[in-house]
């Protein structure tokens, strides 16, 4: 599962880890048969040295750019006072070896993979049916 798309996943990462079980409710349009691709995977990296650590992010990734804020000048800021950058890649068929990449790279603080933490979504469908998918 990849999340941080609003920026906060951090955040989310934290609280998601301290749950007994984790739920996550999402549309048919937020499911893909794999990950990478078009979507990227947001990587929060600190502010200091930024250039560096994108420039370290590039060298394992096919696109790395920072994300931009719409509205303002400059970059999305974190509620931590981070930096997001969005991470493209073409597939992702070993996505935990990618995440561990990532979190070697100085200055990675936390990837969007969410890696083994649903135990079930919910997907809502277009026709008003409800799948549920169950981890393992």
């Amino acid at each position: 599962m990849v999340k941080g798309g609003g920026a906060a996943l951090l955040r989310e990462k934290i609280v998601d880890s301290t749950s007994r079980k984790l739920v996550i409710i999402v549309d048919e349009k937020k499911l893909a048969k794999t990950l990478g691709g078009p979507q990227p995977i947001p990587v929060e990296i600190v502010p200091f040295g930024y250039a560096s650590t994108i420039a370290k992010i590039r060298k394992i990734s096919e696109k790395t750019v920072l994300r931009e804020a719409t509205g303002k000048v400059g970059p999305i800021v974190t509620d931590n006072g981070n930096l997001i950058a969005d991470v493209f890649f073409r597939s992702l068929r070993r996505p935990e070896i990618v995440h561990e990449k990532l979190k070697n790279i100085a200055g990675v603080i936390e990837t969007g993979l969410f890696l083994q933490m649903c135990d079930i979504a919910y997907v809502g469908r277009k026709d008003g049916r409800v799948d549920i998918l169950r981890r393992g």
